[in-house]
């Protein structure tokens, strides 16, 4: 069984700085370089061991402060992606330099120094160059130490044809000709940072001019002809810059702030120092059209992002077991300052349907702890998932309420300073904040970090007071650990807290709310005495609390405590709710045994959703009133699409076709109602609507157009549309960087899913060939919505039989969603009532 230190350079030869110089070739698509590294030689050595892969080094040498140089041969090995430098003498202890030439291609994997694509204005394609060295993909372009705890400073100088930008980490500090047609770009040398941090990129690129953000220059890198999409990237920019030098209380690290949108890319966005790189998506749009959720979307991004600039670059994790608390951490980070940016948006409350995702999966026998052992760096791609994210920035979140906001925002600030341009593990914080709080913080949370799964607290009425319980939550089987959960309740005399270690009895009030506020990581389940009095009081809690109550009992219906009679019932007496994220836990739950229901009980499904959302619709409409709010217009949206799809809505139907069609001869709707009726228009649609939607998808300027048009065309119900899409992902007229989304929706889709997986069975190959290999395994995203039991069969075995790299607990997890869904079709196909 390999281990860490299978993966761990040796430490005898340690870098503190790179002098690295590249040429990119865009045309022939390879690179030719060289790098200098100041090193300390430990201990006497006859070799040198580095990173390096899909490089070749033609010459290397160890060069001491004299000039003595040490002529080396390179050794590789390709399973562990390491060169050996095996010099001609022995080097001894102190300062030395290692010099190396070496060549590389730039891939088209999405991965280290790879090429990305544009097509300009006049139609003619053109290559970027561009980088993604998380996890540890830095040695696919130099040579090098790549791992996070070896951090150095780095001199980058790109040499490149005259008339392209090119962009690093630090601000660009010459640009001199160096013949041929070419330039010699130079750019200031970095803080210390690791390797995955480093950055570069070059093309026929453009950026805004440069906003000063309190003394730090910020821009936005951009294709020709996207200018002006990038108004609210920069001023979402500024805003997370000023919110983070003020919540962290240190300086930004860096000298300037390029955010840099790439054609193709393969996650959201990359935190390098200075450098953020995005999918386009995640930076692009018009915000005079765009819906709430692309703002939201990109706001969000945006603040991550710059948050990982303080957490996660100036301090960064030893090792790839630490990357739970960098991306936890920065999506924590990035409510925060949403939160602050737009508090009408209420970001928080928004947040309750992701943590409701993550618990999901935490619930499951295949679940993890949020942080465990990594050998290989690989490994840490498992890492990358909702759990991570979304449970780690959860119980964060539940964290800070039980401390206070002061006391964790001082012990984060304190963890910073102390640890300012170095490594850290999880303990680390823990200790900060301890010492800011005075709370055992080491001892509530290792529990929520290092086991998986969660708790559901009981309630219950004894002697005049209230029984509370934990035992683990499970959908299938049962499990037996504990927590020590910071519990935050609410009666008649106002809002508590402690620390709930051992089953106890709680003196309070009438009218008691557990997990009062919504933030904890774990579900409620009342006495039926206690329920039916919370439902008559319903309209007393505050939406999150209300959000709480359904999706409980929601996720009660999926583990088989709870009939789905009864979660129609009390959604049912729901119809005057008011708030958004209420209306969507409800709507979900629906949508679910929507996908279950029996032919003959899916047209009293259908009428019972009408009853539920017409009176809301009539009240809200088809246009915005001048004083609505962000969310108000967002819930018009969705009662729209509830209405024509799940509801199938004849009269809503035939509105948002025509609706739909007047927006496209220039008709200007609001964003929500507009993407409202594509949603119900997509999801009725024929192949008419299909190729419409494909060519938009083609043609678009706006990123969020690109990807709305073509995920629309993934809900046409056609047989012919999904043939037709397949068929577009094998042939690579689909981006590599949405193939895995697309194939998807295409497999979850409620009519086309069985022949989606069909498809996906028949070319498999070609399909994981379509996409950068990092992304495949979310080709079974969506797996858990196939619960008809032959289907669901058929996946599990056909996963057994071809497994996705590096993805064996990611498809144990999905397998077991959808069996949780198979049961759901069991118990409840055929006895709901409505």
């Amino acid at each position: 069984m390999p281990t860490e230190a299978d993966f761990r350079l040796p430490r005898t030869v340690i870098p503190s700085h790179y002098a690295i110089s590249l040429e990119p070739d865009l045309e022939a698509a390879t690179f030719a370089g060289t790098v200098g590294v100041d090193v300390d030689v430990v201990e006497p050595v006859q070799e040198v061991m580095l990173n390096a892969t899909e490089i070749d080094i033609s010459k290397a040498a160890l060069v001491d402060g004299d000039g003595n140089r040490l002529t080396a041969s390179v050794v590789y090995d390709d399973d562990t992606e390491r060169a050996t430098l095996r010099l001609d003498g022995t080097a001894a202890p102190g300062k030395w330099r290692v010099e190396a030439e070496f060549t590389g291609i730039l891939n088209d994997q999405l991965r280290g120094f790879y090429r990305s694509s544009y097509v300009d204005v006049e139609g003619n394609e053109k290559t970027i160059a561009t980088t993604q060295f998380e996890a540890p993909d830095a040695r696919r372009a130099f040579p090098c130490w790549d791992e996070p705890d070896l951090k150095a400073t780095y001199d980058v100088t790109l040499v490149v044809e005259e008339g392209l930008m090119a962009v690093s980490n630090g601000a660009e500090i010459s640009r001199v000709p160096a013949g041929d047609g070419k330039v010699e770009v130079t750019f200031a040398t970095t803080m210390k940072i690791s390797t995955y941090l480093v950055a570069f990129v070059v093309g026929e690129l453009e950026a805004t001019a440069a906003v000063d953000v309190d003394g730090t220059p910020l821009r936005i890198v951009f294709v020709p002809g996207k200018e002006d999409l990038t108004e609210f990237a920069l001023e979402m920019g500024a805003h997370s810059l000023r919110f983070f030098v003020d919540y962290y209380g240190i300086p930004y690290p860096g000298d300037k702030l390029d955010m840099i949108a790439i054609p193709d890319f393969a996650w959201g966005a990359m935190e390098n120092l200075g450098a953020i790189t995005y999918r386009e998506q995640a930076l692009l749009l018009d915000r005079k059209k765009a819906s709430q959720l692309e703002l939201l979307r990109v706001a969000d991004v945006i603040a991550h992002e710059i948050a990982h600039m303080w957490f996660g670059d100036l301090v960064t994790m030893k090792w790839w077991n630490g990357i739970w608390l960098n991306e936890a951490f920065a999506t924590f980070a990035e409510l925060k300052c949403v939160d602050a940016y737009r508090p009408d948006w209420h970001r928080w409350d928004r947040y309750a349907a992701s943590r409701t995702h993550s618990m999901h999966i935490d619930a499951l026998a295949a679940t993890r702890p949020i942080e465990f052992p990594v050998a290989s760096p690989e490994e840490s791609t498992a890492m990358f998932d909702s759990l991570t994210y979304i449970k780690g920035s959860s119980v964060l979140r539940m964290l800070e309420q039980y401390l206070g906001e002061e006391a964790f925002r001082t012990g984060v600030s304190n963890y910073l300073k102390q640890h300012a341009y170095g490594n850290t593990e999880t303990a680390d914080l823990w200790v900060a904040l301890e010492d800011a709080s005075g709370q055992p913080v080491g001892e509530i949370m290792d529990g929520w970090i290092f086991q998986g799964g969660f708790p559901v607290v009981t309630v219950g009425t004894a002697d005049g007071g209230y029984q509370i319980e934990q035992r683990q939550f499970r959908y299938l089987g049962q499990g037996d650990k504990r927590w020590k959960i910071p519990l935050r309740f609410r009666d008649a005399d106002g809002d508590e807290r402690f620390l709930l270690t051992e089953d106890a009895k709680l003196h309070a009030a009438d009218g008691i709310v557990v997990n009062a506020g919504g933030d904890g990581f774990y579900r409620v389940a009342y006495t039926p005495d206690l329920l039916a009095d919370l439902r008559t009081r319903l309209d007393t809690l505050r939406p999150a609390e209300r959000y709480g109550v359904v999706s409980d009992t929601w996720a009660s219906v999926l583990k088989g405590d709870t009939e789905a009679d009864e979660f129609a019932s009390l959604v049912g007496s729901m119809s005057g709710e008011s708030d958004l994220d209420v209306w969507g836990a409800m709507l979900t739950g629906l949508t679910e045994l929507d996908r279950v229901v029996s032919s003959d009980t899916r047209p009293n499904l259908q009428s019972f959703v009408r009853g539920l959302v017409g009176d809301k619709m009539d009240e809200l409409g088809w246009q915005p009133d001048p004083g609505d709010s962000d969310r108000t217009r967002e819930l018009r949206g969705l009662m729209i699409r509830a209405m024509g799809n799940l509801g199938s809505d004849k009269d809503t139907q035939q509105a948002a076709a025509q609706m739909w069609e007047q927006s496209q001869e220039g008709a200007d709707y609001d964003a929500e109602v507009r993407d409202a009726a594509l949603g119900v228009l997509a999801a009725n649609g024929s192949m008419d609507e299909f190729d419409r939607f494909i060519e938009i998808h083609l043609t678009a300027n706006d990123p969020q157009d690109v990807v709305k048009y073509l995920r629309a065309a993934t809900a046409i119900p056609e047989k012919d549309a999904v043939e037709r899409l397949f068929q577009m992902v094998i042939d690579g007229e689909i981006r590599r960087q949405d193939t895995m989304w697309v194939v998807a929706l295409l497999v979850g889709h409620r009519e086309n899913g069985p022949r989606a997986w069909s498809l996906l069975q028949d070319n498999w190959d070609a399909a994981l060939a379509s996409m950068p290999p990092q992304n495949a395994r979310h080709i079974i995203d969506l797996i858990y919505f196939r619960s008809e039991p032959d289907v669901a069969a058929d996946i599990e075995q056909w996963l057994a039989d071809h497994p996705i790299e590096a993805a064996q607990q990611y498809a144990e997890q999905q397998i077991e969603l959808m069996k949780v869904r198979v049961g759901l079709r069991e118990r409840e196909a055929d006895r709901l009532s409505f």
